[in-house]
């Protein structure tokens, strides 16, 4: 059987990027190592979301199931996969936290009452221990996602499918527990005097929207290449029975799924925002200021647009979900608008006074997100998707 997966023969590009951008970054953390890894971190970040939201979407599809969950199934399969290899690109960070958080200084936390009362969280090595157990649970998640795959299978014992049930609706609820988590030691303690009860559930559906979104780019793509390539053919039959025969129908599914999830970060951005205004409390203002206040507003309006007001706008044209194309190339802008999120998520509070772009900015992409999609082209080899796929023997 013909292996067909997105970016076929094009794995070169992507490693010439990742080769190109991590001598660039290197050189740019030679001259400065902190502004290189502040780049670093808001790059990793991005990354960390895809194989992390994949597993969540995983469980909700095996919740629930759907053909929208069937023609996207293998590239979250193949994203979640890639979860060992962002667990080894997050080892740097762990050896230049003093470049990063107040809280791993010293003499901050002696000259800072607030950080001396927060150090029974926020200390190295405790740091180190959650982010062992986040790690440890998410990769324990997708070994048994993968254990129990053939339990999708319409054939699958009733028992089979309803233990594959029970193990996704329990890591759901890890996931969420986790991603909380992660969002507070990674990113809000960058500011630790800043609070927020939302942030939690903003990371998660960050998270779980960009999964979505390569998911279905991935397959947007791929089913380009499909028809590209039988318009090189003289049969004038079906694209590939591999295929489902619905496919506006399905993109349409995800499609009404994408809105969903621009919505729901909308809500929960803007919510966020409305309770830290009403409130105007110091501790809670100090995270917006540099944000609002100075150009990096900008970006704020950016996200506004391109992460919300033009998705919304787009997807609620039932003619522009069904048409695979479309669908993909907006997923593909949201992407890069939760890039843009995440850059606005990290980098402020080393630069507050206004929107500055670093060298290692773009390198740093470059060089990680390089390696994530070289790395994925080579893991996402496998058949076309279909809504039966292969049976298993129960392990």
């Amino acid at each position: 059987m013909t292996k067909l997966y997105p970016g076929e023969g094009r794995e070169w590009i992507a490693w010439v990027v990742a080769l190109v951008g991590a001598i660039l970054f290197a050189i740019a953390a030679w001259f400065d190592r902190p502004t290189a890894f502040q780049s670093y971190l808001f790059a990793w970040w991005f990354l960390l979301g895809i194989p992390v939201g994949s597993l969540a979407m995983l469980c909700v599809h095996n919740m629930t199931g759907g053909g929208w969950g069937e023609l996207i199934h293998p590239y979250l399969e193949a994203s979640a996969r890639l979860l060992p290899l962002v667990l080894v690109l997050s080892l740097p960070l762990f050896f230049v936290m003093q470049d990063l958080y107040a809280w791993t200084r010293p003499a901050a936390v002696a000259a800072d009452p607030v950080l001396r009362g927060k150090q029974w969280y926020l200390s190295f090595g405790f740091f180190v221990v959650r982010n062992v157990i986040y790690f440890a649970v998410w990769l324990v998640l997708l070994h048994l996602l993968r254990r129990w795959a053939f339990a999708r299978s319409p054939d699958a014992a009733l028992r089979d499918r309803e233990r594959l049930r029970a193990i996704s609706a329990f890591g759901l609820l890890l996931y969420a527990a986790t991603a909380t988590f992660a969002g507070v030691d990674w990113i809000m303690s960058l500011m630790p005097h800043w609070y927020s009860t939302t942030f939690g559930f903003l990371v998660g559906i960050g998270q779980t929207m960009t999964a979505f979104s390569f998911a279905i780019a991935c397959a947007a793509w791929q089913y380009r290449d499909a028809v590209g390539a039988q318009a090189n053919l003289p049969s004038t039959g079906p694209i590939d029975k591999r295929w489902p025969t619905d496919i506006p129908g399905l993109f349409q599914d995800l499609g009404n799924l994408v809105l969903m999830f621009v919505m729901t970060w909308a809500y929960l951005a803007f919510t966020q925002y409305l309770i830290i205004w009403a409130e105007d409390l110091p501790n809670e203002i100090a995270w917006f200021l540099p944000r609002v206040n100075t150009s990096w507003h900008d970006v704020a309006l950016f996200l506004i647009g391109v992460h919300f007001a033009l998705p919304f706008l787009v997807l609620l044209s039932r003619r522009a979900k069904r048409i695979p194309r479309t669908l993909g190339a907006l997923v593909a802008l949201l992407l890069f608008a939760h890039l843009v999120d995440s850059f606005w998520l990290v980098v402020p509070p080393f630069r507050p006074h206004g929107i500055t772009i670093a060298w290692s900015d773009p390198f740093a992409v470059a060089a990680l997100g390089g390696l994530f999609v070289a790395v994925f082209l080579r893991v996402a080899r496998m058949p076309l998707p279909a809504p039966a796929r292969a049976q298993g023997k129960r392990p």
